[in-house]
């Protein structure tokens, strides 16, 4: 009894200490968590940065412009950024118009991970271009932007 303890304790710790290694490791720390973004261009959103890398955003043009709420991923860069990318499906009269693909650049702003800062860059890829392959898409950028985020607290 005592051995099969022993070896689901230690299972359990190679099983936190290998999904800790999976992480994207924060970016100053372990930044992950909710932000509420200021864009440039007057846009409002909120992003999602999950510890495994997982990336969500919700955008106010969200109505207006006809687009889904993005999902993607995100990975650190240097000591204090990520970059990252959110892919959004954009509709016209109800119909799938096109795949928007959203590449952001974020570093920390002060100490620790309560404000960030960085950039955005929008591009549109249409029938026989590859979000996922940003080398496909033929046009430029249809927007860029700069942004600014506050992390969301429960305790305020």
């Amino acid at each position: 009894m005592k051995t099969k303890l022993i070896h689901a304790l230690l299972f359990a710790c190679l099983l936190g200490g290998s999904s800790a290694s999976l992480s994207a490791h924060g970016f100053s720390g372990n930044c992950s968590g909710t932000y509420l973004m200021a864009e440039a261009g007057g846009a409002t959103s909120l992003w999602t940065l999950e510890a495994d890398g997982t990336f969500f955003a919700t955008s106010s043009l969200q109505a207006l412009l006809e687009f889904s709420d993005q999902q993607g991923s995100w990975e650190k860069d240097g000591n204090r950024g990520i970059k990252g990318v959110v892919l959004a499906l954009v509709f016209e009269n109800g119909e799938l118009l096109n795949v928007s693909r959203v590449d952001v650049s974020l570093h920390t702003v002060g100490g620790g991970c309560d404000n960030i800062a960085g950039s955005l860059e929008v591009r549109e890829f249409t029938a026989g271009e590859d979000p996922l392959d940003p080398a496909t898409d033929t046009g430029d950028p249809i927007a860029t932007d700069t942004v600014t985020g506050r992390r969301v607290k429960a305790n305020g």
